[in-house]
C-alpha cells in the first residue's frame, strides 16, 4: 500500500454515488481534508480575505494518496467549530 500524497489535486464530477477512487480503483471511500479558499499557491493567506472562511472539500484516497477537488466548498461557524453552509461549485 503506497501512504504518499500526490501534490496535484485532480477534479472530480461526483454521480449517485462517490465511493472508488478513479486512480487506483480503491471502493471502500476517501478521506477528507479541507484547504483554504484564501490560500495562495504557496500555502499562505491572500491578502482578500472573504466575509467568513472557506474551504474546499479535498477527498484522498487511503489506498493510493491521490487528491480530488469534487466542487464543494464548506464554511465552519468559528464560534462553534461546525458546519453551516455547504455549496457546491459546477465545473
Amino acid at each position: 500500500m503506497d501512504m504518499s500524497i500526490s501534490a496535484e489535486i485532480k477534479s472530480i464530477k461526483p454521480g449517485e454515488e462517490l465511493h472508488i477512487c478513479p486512480s487506483c480503483g480503491y471502493e471502500y471511500g476517501f478521506h477528507t481534508s479541507f484547504v483554504s479558499v484564501n490560500a495562495g499557491k504557496d500555502g499562505k493567506e491572500s491578502p482578500v480575505k472573504s466575509t467568513g472562511a472557506l474551504y474546499r472539500v479535498i477527498l484522498i484516497c487511503p489506498e493510493c494518496g491521490a487528491r480530488f477537488d469534487p466542487g464543494w466548498r464548506i464554511s465552519f461557524c468559528d464560534d462553534e467549530s461546525r458546519v453551516v453552509r455547504a455549496i457546491t461549485v459546477l465545473h
